[in-house]
């Protein structure tokens, strides 16, 4: 590509994506991509400045950098900011990856920045060969549509003018107008999976396919698109399937049932969220016909069967609505009270106290419960067998209009529950089924502490 016909295409790029006329901080590490960025909106008559991440991992050669930027900046006139980050030190306090927790630092740097000095975009240099390592990255790693389309020209604040240009365009545009940069030697190694896939698999992907890069370049601008299309459709779905209430997400089974040729696709869209992956999916999925109780779970969010419904809930259990009880468990707290357990041997002696309980302690037959339980709140529909009314049914609103219950304090009433059966209006009332009797043999201690 001749220069005159790289700055043409870029300005065509700029006015379309209406950044001609913008305030730009640019992202120049010292390489070919970043410094041909800068040359080119600077030539463009673009109001810039340069940002530089210093990390010091590779010693002199970051150093280099660093200088290699700061004098080209001087010598064009344009306003040059530099941050130096301790990654060991940054590692070793607070762990994580290198290259994730690189990342991160000099986009937070580029953000806070940009705010500061009042600039309108951060500009990057990715390129044509980014976009597509970025789509088969994706694609390896089973991120569904959303990676399919690469990298995008603008996300939020950040903007990619030279994604239409490959490596080659770049460096050779670099070359006729001499304009300095250093090559990170570092990018010759294979310890990343991008610089892998860029030695190791696209060459031969290359070899057999020798227009690859365009035709997979294509198909990121058509998945773009179809995503449209597939969004629009998703939303749809997702208003008819999540009911959210408080903290929790609620699906109808029946409604999912319906959706079941494309069931996994909706699924893998809702859960993603929540930090489910797909290969739970299958294990979800199967919930729709389990029995109450059973669930999946993410490292934040569980999934649990409840009647007719797959609901959504956070693992923090003083965030969550619908918290499961394990037999092992020995306090349970939530945002309004905890709740202690304690599992012991009944001796006949102890009917007596445990007839005159406070309203905040319960024991019931240890065998009459299914684990896990339940602990939620009340909702409409709910009834139970108030202990002491000779196994009458009663609804726990019934209850709580008999008791005087304010309405704002009904609002606040849990329950907790065995395989669909309350075991106890918290702190109210227990049910009738589960009381202790002689032949008991061992019971489930529960005491409330109201926060």
């Amino acid at each position: 590509m001749k220069n005159q016909s790289m700055k043409h295409l870029l300005t065509k790029v700029l006015e379309e994506q209406l950044w001609k006329h913008k305030k730009m901080l640019i992202a120049v590490s010292g390489g070919s991509d970043s410094m041909v960025l800068a040359a080119l909106l600077k030539e463009s008559g673009i109001t810039i400045a340069i940002a530089h991440c210093n990390f010091g991992l590779r010693g002199e050669d970051s150093d280099l950098d660093e200088q290699l930027v700061n004098t080209w900046a001087k010598e064009n006139n344009i306003e040059f900011y530099i941050k130096r980050f301790d990654i060991p030190e940054i590692l070793k306090a607070k762990g994580g990856n290198l290259q994730e927790t690189a990342r991160e630092l000099r986009y937070a740097w580029f953000e806070e920045l940009r705010q500061e000095m009042n600039f309108d975009f951060v500009a990057t240099a990715h390129h044509k060969q980014d976009s597509v390592e970025t789509m088969l990255i994706n694609f390896f790693k089973g991120t569904g549509i959303a990676g399919m389309h690469g990298i995008l020209p603008q996300q939020g604040k950040i903007i990619r003018p030279l994604l239409q240009f490959t490596k080659d365009e770049i460096k050779e545009y670099a070359t006729a107008n001499n304009i300095p940069w250093r090559e990170d030697r570092s990018n010759a190694k294979d310890d990343y999976t991008r610089n892998a896939l860029r030695h190791q698999l696209f060459p031969v992907i290359e070899s057999l396919f020798p227009n690859v890069l365009e035709n997979l370049s294509g198909n990121t601008n058509r998945f773009r698109e179809v995503e449209l299309l597939y969004r629009e459709s998703l939303e749809r779905h997702t208003k008819k399937l999540l009911e959210q209430r408080q903290h929790d997400w609620y699906i109808p089974v029946l409604k999912l049932k319906k959706l079941q040729p494309v069931i996994q696709t909706i699924l893998w869209e809702l859960l993603q969220p929540f930090s489910f992956n797909p290969a739970q999916l299958k294990d979800i999925i199967r919930l729709q016909d389990a029995e109450t109780g059973k669930y999946v779970e993410s490292s934040t969010h569980r999934i649990i069967k409840n009647r007719d419904f797959l609901i959504i809930t956070p693992n923090t259990t003083t965030e969550s609505t619908h918290v499961l009880v394990e037999r092992n468990d020995s306090v349970i707290s939530t945002s309004n009270f905890s709740l202690a357990l304690k599992e012991k041997d009944f001796r006949p002696l102890d009917m007596d106290s445990i007839k005159h309980l406070q309203p905040e302690e319960l024991c019931i037959d240890l065998e009459k419960v299914t684990f896990p339980l339940l602990l939620r709140p009340k909702k409409t529909g709910d009834y139970f067998y108030p202990l002491g009314t000779n196994s009458k049914k009663k609804k726990v609103s019934k209850y709580l209009i008999e008791q005087k219950v304010p309405l704002h304090e009904k609002e606040l009433v849990w329950v907790l529950e065995s395989d669909k059966k309350i075991i106890w209006v918290i702190g109210m009332r227990a049910d009738d089924r589960f009381k202790v009797n002689a032949a008991t043999k061992k019971i489930l201690s529960l005491k409330l502490k109201k926060n």
